[in-house]
């Protein structure tokens, strides 16, 4: 099977202009190590030893309970039962980058015994001082859970242990008095670390994120012209894969000649969807594909360039457009009554024109005697709030000019495209089945 089949074999004949992106399997393998391999791995190792701290303290803090107890009381149980449930977590999650659903559920009705068996010890001994120490340790416990999976389910849960506790204070309120304030101080270290992590993975997973998908759609800068992105090499791999197969059907002989209905009917629908691939891939440059294969652009940005004139920038104007629109399309809205951001590039054919204004000489114009004009149509953001960044970008583009508007802004790019720089060259045919 060819490496860049998907797991899944359902596969539409144009898949090209689909908003979402699903990456070829090494692809999205090479991501996930790549993910790691910027900080993810030190994240969660901080992450487990602010827990240790947190859980260190807590302890301390019941060993100096010990002799305010009444006889016979105490947390021992709890803690006993909450280092079973530490162990058991430590060995489940050992050298997993992801929790599986079933082990979190595990871990989560695993907590409540230690929370149960502390609550009970420090029942109707607020007044004494006494709070409880093993439940906000188990509400520790839920932070790397939230380094190493979504950060929904130990937030809620760490909520829901504060409030048990934050009841169980403001049920002794009457006896307790000032200590109730104690009481309710203990039930926030439960929930408020583990707020303040999910806050930092979220941040850092969306940073991650999206410096990895611009890495990965920067390759298209030095594609040429017309060349095929990842989506299109995906495809056309199955469609080598699917003729390969039926070549061989018929080579060796389980085939027979002429094909029956069915196997021209295969072999016709191979021929329609290469050909849709090939007519489409004159004019899908480097610039549809960079939109087309991120997951960020593709949300916001829209393509007109049905000439391919986006093919003639050089690299360094190529990755001076990209850096451009993913500035522009990752901002976010500061409220959620604004307009939802939209950035439309249209790219046309104009006249070279020197900085003075006046028609540049044949050195500064394209193939095709023509200069190329890219208009960048934003909307849902105005020019003051876009990173001041996008200006140095634009200007290894070409000159340009910006027209503010009450709701975005309009800027109009003048691109010379100098013949005596070679675009880059085609690679070399590539067998996909080889790669």
């Amino acid at each position: 099977m060819s490496p860049f089949r998907r797991a899944s074999d359902e596969a539409s004949p144009d898949t090209t202009h689909e908003i979402q992106f699903d990456r070829p399997t090494r692809s999205a393998r090479a991501a996930e190590d790549i993910r790691s391999a910027h900080g993810g791995r030190r994240l969660a190792v901080g992450v487990t030893t602010a827990a240790g701290v947190i859980v260190l303290g807590h302890l301390a803090h019941a060993v100096g309970l010990i002799g305010v107890f009444p006889p016979g009381g105490g947390s021992a149980p709890a803690w006993i039962a909450f280092a079973v449930v530490a162990a058991a977590t430590v060995v489940a999650t050992r050298g997993l980058t992801r929790v599986a659903d079933w082990t979190n559920v595990l871990i989560l009705v695993a907590l409540s015994v230690p929370i149960v068996l502390d609550l009970a010890a420090t029942a109707n001994l607020l007044h004494l001082g006494v709070t409880p120490t093993a439940a906000p340790a188990a509400a520790a416990l839920l932070l790397p859970v939230a380094a190493l999976r979504e950060t929904r389910t130990p937030v809620a849960a760490s909520a829901v242990i504060a409030g048990v506790l934050a009841v169980a204070a403001l049920l002794q309120a009457a006896t307790a008095e000032s200590w109730t304030v104690a009481g309710l101080a203990v039930a926030a270290t439960a929930v408020v670390p583990v707020a303040l992590v999910a806050v930092g993975v979220r941040g850092f997973r969306r940073l991650v994120g999206r410096e990895l998908d611009l890495s990965l759609v920067q390759s298209t800068v030095a594609t040429p012209r017309s060349a095929v992105g990842m989506r299109a090499s995906e495809e056309l791999a199955e469609l080598d894969y699917d003729a390969e197969a039926l070549l061989e059907d018929v080579g060796s002989g389980r085939v027979a000649i002429p094909l029956p209905p069915e196997a021209a009917e295969q072999a016709g629908r191979l021929a329609a969807r290469l050909r849709i691939r090939l007519i489409e891939g004159r004019t899908d440059t480097w610039l549809r594909h960079a939109v087309t294969e991120s997951a960020y652009l593709s949300r916001r940005v829209s393509i007109d360039d049905p000439q391919g004139l986006a093919g003639l920038l050089s690299p360094s104007q190529r990755e001076g457009l990209l850096l451009a629109l993913w500035l522009i399309a990752g901002q976010r809205r500061r409220k959620p009554s604004e307009p939802p951001l939209e950035v439309r590039v249209h790219c046309r054919e104009c006249e070279a024109r020197d900085p003075a204004g006046d028609p540049a000489d044949d050195r500064f114009r394209s193939a095709e005697g023509m200069a190329v004009a890219i208009d960048l149509d934003v909307s849902g953001l105005t020019a003051r709030r876009a990173d001041a960044a996008t200006w140095d970008a634009l200007d290894n583009v070409g000159v340009h000019e910006i027209a503010p508007g009450p709701e975005g802004f309009r800027v109009r790019i003048d691109c010379r495209i100098d013949p005596t720089v070679r675009n880059p060259a085609p690679p070399s045919a590539v067998n996909p089945r080889g790669a």
